[in-house]
C-alpha cells in the first residue's frame, strides 16, 4: 500500500477552531488511564501494548460525543516501532473516525485542530498518514495545516501487520 505522510505546517495553520454544538463534548481516554476507565475494547489492546514498552509513551484516543454517544475519534500515537521515521518528540494523529450519521458536519477536523492545540509537543513533529488514494483524508489533513513532506510504503511481514511498518521511500 503507498502512503502519504503529511507533516503540521504552522504557516497553513487554520484560522479557527471549529465550534462544538451544544449537545457534543471532547473527551479523551491514554493508556496512563488504564482498564478502570477503558470505554471500549480495543483500549485494552492499546493499554497492552503500552505495558509491555512497544510505545515510548501515552496513546491517546480523543473521541467527540453526542448525547453521550461516541461519533467521532481519532489516536494521537508516540513514537513507536510502527513508525521508524518518528523522532523521540513527535507524535502521530490517526486512526481517524466519524460515525457514518455525523459526516459532513466537520468533526474530523474539529477533532483534529484540537488534537493539535492539545498535544503538539514543541520540540517534536506532528504527522499524520493517509492511504495515498484516500482523497478525503488527504483533504483534511490540507483543511487543518497539514502538508505532504513523503510517500512510502506499510510493510506486512509474514503478512502481519503489527509488525509491519510505516517506511517512507521518498521525501517531496
Amino acid at each position: 500500500m503507498i502512503v502519504h505522510f503529511y507533516q503540521f505546517d504552522p504557516r497553513g495553520e487554520p484560522a479557527s477552531q471549529p465550534a462544538l454544538a451544544g449537545n457534543m463534548a471532547f473527551r479523551t481516554w491514554t493508556t496512563g488511564d488504564g482498564l478502570r476507565l477503558a470505554r471500549r475494547p480495543i483500549h485494552l489492546a492499546w493499554w497492552m501494548m503500552a505495558r509491555l514498552g512497544f510505545l515510548r509513551g501515552e496513546l491517546i484516543e480523543l473521541g467527540i460525543k453526542r448525547d453521550g454517544v461516541l461519533v467521532q475519534r481519532l489516536i494521537v500515537t508516540p513514537p513507536w516501532h510502527r513508525f521508524p521515521f518518528m523522532g523521540s518528540d513527535d507524535v502521530q494523529i490517526g486512526d481517524v473516525w466519524t460515525a457514518p450519521a455525523a459526516r459532513r458536519m466537520k468533526l474530523a477536523r474539529t477533532a483534529m485542530i484540537e488534537a493539535r492545540r492539545r498535544f503538539e509537543r514543541p520540540q517534536g513533529k506532528l504527522w499524520y498518514l493517509a492511504d495515498a488514494n484516500n482523497r478525503a483524508s488527504a483533504a483534511l489533513a490540507r483543511s487543518c495545516g497539514f502538508r505532504l513532506v513523503a510517500t512510502g510504503i506499510r510493510t506486512r511481514p509474514l503478512n502481519i501487520g503489527l509488525l509491519g511498518q510505516y517506511v517512507i521511500t521518498r521525501t517531496v
